[in-house]
């Protein structure tokens, strides 16, 4: 529905398509768009596999944020295999019920998305406002995520394994996704500008 109902809003695709309205109407085949770069679709295609993967190999931090961000979706991924084994075996959760215990994990990444909006939005204000506003302003943040992480993991394994009541752990994997918020959402709006 939404490719046949909405309009396009982007804004090189818009004075692409005024362009080339304009070369049809005039016969001027000179005419082009403000934001046309010149690159064909090759050459488009091989500009943006090539600048990521200068950043990522020439530039440090993003590199070790790359693979930070890696193994924390290791981590993530992982629980998303074991919830159900977990679930379903030690507590006896059957069928749709065992879809419950991502509930922690949902809570505490909708937290974490607001907590970083909130405070990261903060952050960039009063240093933009100071005129010293850097892309790594926006790191700051990852060390909160970065120190929940470890401490859902833990409290998620010990409280499996010792066979505690069902909610301590969904309680912990609200506190590992609070953490793996707070440790995407920065990355991604620094990698988004970085300052290489």
């Amino acid at each position: 529905m939404s490719l046949i109902l909405m309009s396009e809003t982007s804004g090189p695709i818009i004075l692409e398509r005024k362009a080339e309205r304009l070369r049809t109407e005039t016969k001027n085949e000179k005419l082009v768009s403000k934001l046309d770069s010149g690159l064909g679709s090759k050459e488009l295609f091989k500009f943006s596999i090539i600048r990521p993967a200068k950043m990522l190999f020439r530039s440090t931090i993003c590199f070790a944020i790359s693979v930070y961000i890696a193994i924390t979706y290791a981590y993530l991924y992982i629980l998303f295999t074991t919830f159900t084994a977990v679930f379903t075996g030690q507590y006896g959760w059957h069928g749709g019920v065992a879809g419950l215990s991502f509930l922690g994990l949902g809570v505490g990444s909708l937290i974490g998305q607001f907590a970083y909006i909130h405070y990261g939005n903060k952050t960039v204000a009063k240093h933009i406002a100071k005129g010293d506003f850097q892309p790594e302003h926006r790191l700051y943040m990852m060390c909160i995520g970065g120190f929940f992480i470890p401490i859902g993991l833990f409290i998620y394994g010990w409280t499996v394994q010792v066979h505690t009541h069902f909610m301590v752990p969904i309680a912990a994997t609200g506190l590992l996704g609070f953490g793996l918020l707070m440790t995407f959402m920065p990355a991604s709006t620094y990698s988004e500008f970085p300052g290489v």
